[in-house]
């Protein structure tokens, strides 16, 4: 796949992990809408590539993931532009990555911020370097986060700790991050990106569909009751049997067993 034409996204490929790079350093990777466009597009074509088995999210610079949205950019904008903008192009940018099939990480090095975060909850795993700065600041300034927070923070860290949070706008560090279960794990700023990109390479090694079967069933269980999710599960489970990934695998398997 080419790198998409444009200076705010670099793309690469390799060994089953696409990289995606905001890349923005001069705003701290703030959401252009020219951007936002191109990582709906971006994600969309990766989610049909072959050659792809997980991607992985990161900013440059090594200062910011992404600080939101632009905002020197949206200042410019009428409230009628806003209002269009919204109505119309927000209920595809609050579900581009959350709902891709292809597993998703998160590589948070550095401020995460309003859009940002946002941008980040909807990936299925977060890591954090011990640098990263997190917060919802959109209260405090007149309005509230409005790209999946109120939604996704508290399925993430209960709704108690999602209201402290999303109310007071105040910002936080890694280490809290990793302790409200908002992030997986945190680690050293310099091992962000190896231990990011190592731990997609894993889950791209796995049969594509047991992968994918599995992450469906696990977001249904966000979003159904226990019934309904575990019938769910079972039909996840049952469309494996389409592949024959696991007949060789379990053939090794069981001759591990035997030796």
């Amino acid at each position: 796949m080419a790198t998409p034409h444009t200076s705010e996204l670099d793309l690469d490929i390799e060994r089953g992990v696409a990289l995606v790079t905001l890349n923005r350093p001069h705003a701290m990777n703030a959401l252009s809408i020219q951007m936002r466009a191109d990582l709906i597009e971006l994600a969309t074509k990766l989610d049909r590539d072959a050659d792809v088995g997980a991607v992985v999210f990161i900013g440059a610079g090594g200062k910011a993931f992404c600080a939101g949205a632009d905002l020197n950019e949206r200042g410019q904008k009428s409230a009628q532009e806003l209002y269009d903008e919204r109505r119309y192009f927000r209920s595809r940018w609050i579900n581009f990555i959350s709902s891709m099939v292809k597993p998703t990480i998160a590589a948070i090095n550095g401020y995460c911020l309003g859009g940002g975060l946002e941008l980040a909850l909807q990936c299925d795993i977060r890591i954090a370097s011990e640098q990263a700065t997190f917060g919802l600041p959109e209260v405090t300034l007149g309005f509230l986060p409005g790209a999946g927070a109120t939604q996704r923070l508290p399925r993430a860290i209960g709704l108690q700790k999602a209201k402290e949070l999303i109310l007071t706008g105040r910002r936080f560090g890694a280490r809290e991050a990793e302790e409200l279960g908002l992030v997986a794990r945190t680690v050293p700023h310099e091992t962000l990106l190896a231990g990011a990109t190592e731990l997609a390479r894993t889950i791209a090694a796995n049969p594509r569909l047991s992968v994918i079967q599995a992450k469906l069933a696990l977001n249904a269980s966000q979003e159904t009751f226990v019934s309904g999710g575990l019938q769910f599960e079972n039909e996840a489970w049952l469309s494996c049997l389409l592949s024959d990934a696991w007949k060789g695998k379990l053939e090794r398997f069981a001759g591990r067993k035997d030796a």
